[in-house]
């Protein structure tokens, strides 16, 4: 049988379709690969987290879906509960090879507006355009911090001025979610750990933060 110029053609057009769609999944599966999808994601438990992050029940179901992926997470924390200036208190995920992943800080500082304080208090990030939240004196957020500047002092020990706070959840490697996800997600992180900050640091002044 004589084939035809359109059938010899389809004939020799099959085995360069089927190559192309053959390349183009090993190159999906070596980018997924190189990007993590197929690493081994590490488990944490709620006793694995900082003892001054609040809900750690629900902050560890959080952490296990929407942290960076790596193999394994490790916490350390800081806390000084002293009622002034020096009150501090942050937990920082790490992943390997000592890699930060993600933080939540509150830390005093004297009062000024809310202009100035994001001006020196927001950490470059790569989390597009900032939006604002009703929560403190300001919260504003995008996809990979939310930060709060909140009443505290009315007259802090030291320097008998006011003093607010800056809490912050702050994705230092993104979050795996949906860029609406991750910005919710850290806003409710952040709200959650001003609420204790506010009670640990003996504040005297409304915290402005939403109700529970």
């Amino acid at each position: 049988m004589t084939l035809t110029e359109p059938t010899r053609q389809r004939r020799i057009r099959k085995p360069f379709i089927y190559g192309g769609a053959a390349a183009l999944a090993a190159a999906g599966l070596l980018t997924a690969y190189l990007l993590g999808a197929f690493e081994k994601r590490g488990h944490i438990d709620a006793d694995d987290i900082c003892h001054n992050v609040p809900n750690r029940k629900a902050t560890t179901q959080i952490f296990n879906s929407k942290l960076a992926r790596s193999a394994r997470y490790d916490f350390s924390g800081n806390w000084n509960p002293d009622p002034d200036w020096s009150f501090t208190s942050s937990c920082t995920a790490r992943g390997e090879d000592d890699r930060a992943l993600f933080s939540l800080r509150a830390k005093a500082g004297a009062a000024r507006s809310w202009q100035q304080w994001a001006k020196t208090h927001i950490p470059p990030n790569d989390g597009g355009e900032i939006t604002y939240f009703d929560a403190g004196v300001k919260g504003l957020s995008n996809t990979e911090i939310a930060a709060i500047w909140m009443p505290c002092y009315a007259h802090e020990r030291a320097s008998n001025s006011q003093y607010n706070m800056t809490v912050s959840a702050f994705a230092i490697a993104p979050l795996e979610a949906s860029d609406k996800e991750a910005r919710q997600t850290l806003i409710d992180l952040a709200i959650s750990f001003a609420r204790k900050a506010h009670k640990d640091a003996k504040c005297d002044l409304p915290s402005k933060l939403p109700p529970q």
